[in-house]
């Protein structure tokens, strides 16, 4: 109670509007743009909150948009986006990285809540909500946004895949179901250059997704609902005999409910959420391995938001109880309790201004002060720019603190600082940053066991650019970033690349729309080492879609790898050459539906 009191000071929490709503401030409190393939993306300036783990959340403009599939999030997309990931199967176990940093710090965002396994600080993208959304890419993260399309989609692959998935908005519930099976089997070489087929990278996933929503005179309600339940092979490396892997199976379920009342200027809003993760190992080899770790978090959000001083003020606290299980650790919990105050406004020569106080503290830990400072154009300037600053921690998780045996409890928090400049006008625009991480937290072994370590320091330089075009019928983008992120010894960090390119074109022919997205990624590290023969090769290959839009459907015909190129995102973990895929999708509904 009295960490949680030590944070209400911080932010501030009832404020009453003194200065009035002017227009101009009204319109920059959202921003719709198209880019050159037609697709809108939405920018909601405030109410904003730091996500877990104390990383800030900015208004940076997506760079990509990746539509909802029956066989759920493709990773292709992910990686044309310019994160780094790392995966077993095609779509299955991944791990993203962002801008650098080490996957625990990248944030997965659903219905203004981080979606992060409560013990591992982790998200497998399979266990994402998929129905009726879509996955954005920010500076920061990925955010999830709710489809207001009602549609049935059919897919199937060469790999013996195949999926169903319906989304049916409502007036005041909406409902999805998505439900696939993919065998996943595809051609590969061994270690003795035999030609094989890949077996144990079966995956079968079953998903139900409900959000509900009601006005009661001035107090609006609205909540949401999804349940995964995924099992996927793990299949063995490639350096091994061809055997059945072990086996993964997933349970995730997380509701959110809100409570929103605004009058006049001033906002408030409540939020409760729950989430509880399940998760069972079984590998038959060397006696058998069996292994269940179970995670629940529950917790509560208030922010309000007011205008103060002719700026518009936001604040937030966000108090949550983390609680793991299992076999290999014994039951461990810890409240985090996280708040914040921030705030924006106008300076003279069209310039808005941003500025932050985050605290966020976990168990006994107070943590630190989290300051952020942020100055940018004003929305209707015909060049964009912004140059920001800001401070980041993240708590270990309960896997680092208590997993038995290698737990260490004398874990600190990781602790960084970054900067960040934009500059974006018309459809070009490029982005540089550079930053530092102290006390980074990596798993190390001492003798036979592993067990994690405040040991070094990452530093981080880097920038991307992107450039969109549209002449007639042809339309498409490319997007380049390179990155430097090494630790106190020059060695870079694991499955960061170095540098990557990727690009989409599109022409438009009658009822047809040919896509072509062809990308490249440099050599990349799988271990913190100088030694090359760590590094996966540099690749690149290319997808070609081919869309027939009908009057009320679509027939979607894709050949992804055309190039039937080696892919290699995991040493002795091969995936797909060449595989075809085909999609039909149907509308159910004409009626509209407002977006949630």
């Amino acid at each position: 109670m009295q960490r949680l009191l030590r944070s209400l000071w911080v932010a501030g929490f009832w404020f009453w509007a003194v200065t009035p709503l002017s227009a101009q401030q009204a319109e920059d409190t959202l921003r719709v743009t198209v880019n050159p393939i037609g697709r809108e993306t939405f920018h909601f300036a405030l109410p904003e909150v730091p996500v877990d783990a104390g990383m800030w959340r900015t208004q940076s403009p997506a760079t990509a948009q990746i539509a909802p599939r029956a066989l759920g999030v493709n990773t292709s997309a992910l990686l044309a986006a310019g994160l780094d990931l790392r995966q077993s199967v095609p779509g299955g176990s991944a791990w993203l990285a962002l801008d650098g940093l080490p996957s625990t710090h990248t944030w997965i965002e659903w219905e203004g809540l981080a979606l992060q396994a409560s013990d591992l600080g982790i998200m497998d993208v399979r266990l994402l909500p998929s129905s009726g959304l879509q996955l954005e890419r920010s500076a920061d993260g990925l955010r999830l946004r709710s489809s207001a399309q009602s549609e049935f989609r059919a897919e199937a692959a060469s790999l013996g895949n195949a999926g169903l998935s319906v989304w049916l908005p409502g007036q005041s519930t909406d409902l999805g179901v998505n439900v696939s099976s993919a065998l996943n089997r595809y051609a590969y070489r061994d270690y003795l250059g035999q030609r094989q087929l890949r077996i144990g990278a079966g995956v079968q996933r079953a998903e139900i997704r409900t959000a509900w929503r009601g006005t009661q005179t001035l107090l609006k309600q609205d909540g949401a609902a999804y349940l995964v339940v995924l099992q996927q092979g793990l299949p063995e490396a490639v350096t091994q005999i061809r055997r059945e892997g072990a086996v993964q199976r997933d349970l995730r379920a997380t509701v959110v409910q809100r409570q929103t009342l605004q009058i006049g200027r001033v906002y408030w809003q409540s939020m409760q959420y729950a989430t509880l993760t399940s998760q069972r190992y079984d590998y038959e080899q060397f006696g058998g391995i069996h292994d269940t770790n179970r995670a629940q978090s529950v917790g509560i959000r208030m922010r309000a938001q007011a205008w103060v001083l002719r700026q518009l003020v936001s604040s937030s606290v966000d108090a949550s109880r983390l609680m793991a299980q299992g076999p290999n650790k014994d039951p461990a919990s810890a409240l985090r309790v996280q708040a914040m105050l921030r705030g924006t406004g106008l300076l003279p020569g069209k310039l808005r201004y941003h500025w932050g106080l985050s605290h966020l503290s976990q168990g006994s830990e107070a943590g630190r002060m989290l300051p952020m400072l942020q100055l940018s154009a004003a929305e209707k300037a015909s060049t964009q720019w912004s140059l920001k600053a800001h401070r980041h921690q993240r708590f270990p998780t309960l896997n680092d603190l208590f997993w038995v045996p290698g737990g260490n409890p004398m874990l600190r928090a990781e602790l960084g600082w970054e900067v960040r400049a934009s500059l974006n006008r018309k459809s070009a625009g490029t982005e540089l940053y550079h930053g530092r991480l102290t006390d980074a937290i990596v798993w190390m072994p001492v003798g036979t066991i592993w067990t994690p370590r405040n040991v070094a320091s990452i530093a981080r330089w880097g920038g991307s650019a992107h450039l969109d075009w549209k002449r007639g019928a042809w339309s498409g983008t490319f997007r380049a970033q390179a990155v430097r992120s090494v630790n106190d010894l020059g060695l870079r960090v694991p499955y960061v690349a170095p540098w990557s390119v990727s690009a989409l074109g599109a022409r438009k022919v009658g009822s047809w729309t040919f896509r072509a997205e062809p990308r490249f990624r440099a050599a990349t590290p799988t271990a913190w080492s100088s030694d090359r023969g760590t590094w996966l090769p540099a690749q690149g290959h290319i997808d070609v879609h081919a869309q027939w839009s009908m009057k009320r459907s679509a027939l979607e015909i894709s050949l992804y790898n055309a190039t039937n190129s080696p892919v290699l995102l995991q040493l002795g973990y091969p995936l797909p050459g060449r595989y075809l895929g085909i999609s039909w999708s149907t509308p159910i509904s004409t009626t509209p539906k407002t977006s949630h």
